[in-house]
């Protein structure tokens, strides 16, 4: 980190960093009493990439479970929990919805959650007790109860304020078992991250992970004007607009700032 680096984006990565350190020691302590860690923040800033980082650095990839992006019904979250029960295991729900679900399958959920991370040094009993077994369950042979001794990572676009609202009478349950991180920030930091992002890490360049050989200095001046210009218009500043920015200015070289106007800018 530069000695005298712009602090709004000091700020950023220091919250990110925390991100970071924090899924490490829950990756390496697989008997610490907290079995939950709730990473809420905005969409497309970094909260999976710090998340993977952490699991990256300290070798247990291997021990986690990504399920990303999905709607689960209440019986798909079992068995995906019984999958991960193991000691050491991690299953990480990333931007997977479970607040807006329907109150029946919220509260089914939302009682699995609360008893996989009860911290208790015991047995952390779940159970699926219904007048049938459930289809998937037995297709799969899980049992009707079983020891979780794994761990749940909860990765949210969702408020602290949005789930305490939504989840009522389980919030207070919830919050007492999940190591909270809140990773939310305004325009005028998210712009001076992205464009930290784009100009000392190279995230368009050399240290591009979305195309081969990164993006022409051209594209990648013109991106960052782009952005400059037109930041308190954008819809959305996140890296992941950067990206897209690039890749139509890349795809039209004379046409791309009506595409971009059209598609990122507030009318």
């Amino acid at each position: 980190m530069a000695k005298y680096q712009n602090p709004i984006v000091t700020n950023v990565i220091e919250t990110y960093q925390t991100v970071q350190t924090m899924v490490e020691m829950f990756a390496t302590n697989p008997a610490s009493v907290t079995r939950g860690l709730l990473i809420s923040g905005n969409a497309g800033m970094g909260k999976t990439y710090f998340t993977q980082k952490g699991f990256e650095n300290t070798g247990t990839e291997d021990r986690v479970m990504y399920i990303k992006g999905s709607s689960l019904t209440a019986p798909a979250m079992y068995c995906l929990l019984y999958e991960s029960r193991h000691p050491g295991s991690i299953i990480v729900f990333d931007d997977t919805d479970i607040i807006h679900k329907g109150g029946g399958e919220r509260a089914a959920i939302l009682d699995m959650f609360k008893a996989a991370t009860e911290p208790t040094l015991g047995e952390r009993t779940i159970g699926w007790h219904r007048a049938q077994p459930n289809q998937l369950m037995r297709d799969n042979e899980i049992p009707a109860s079983f020891d979780f001794q794994g761990a749940i990572v909860w990765i949210t676009n969702d408020s602290i304020e949005d789930m305490r609202k939504a989840l009522k009478g389980h919030w207070n349950a919830i919050a007492s078992r999940f190591t909270q991180i809140e990773a939310w920030f305004e325009d005028h930091e998210k712009i001076a991250y992205t464009i930290h992002l784009i100009e000392d890490v190279d995230m368009l360049g050399k240290n591009c992970n979305v195309k081969k050989d990164g993006f022409p200095i051209e594209v990648i001046d013109d991106t960052v004007e782009y952005m400059h210009n037109n930041y308190r218009m954008l819809k959305d500043i996140t890296p992941r607009t950067a990206i897209k920015i690039a890749d139509i200015r890349m795809t039209f070289p004379t046409q791309w700032k009506t595409f971009c106007d059209n598609q990122f800018l507030n009318s």
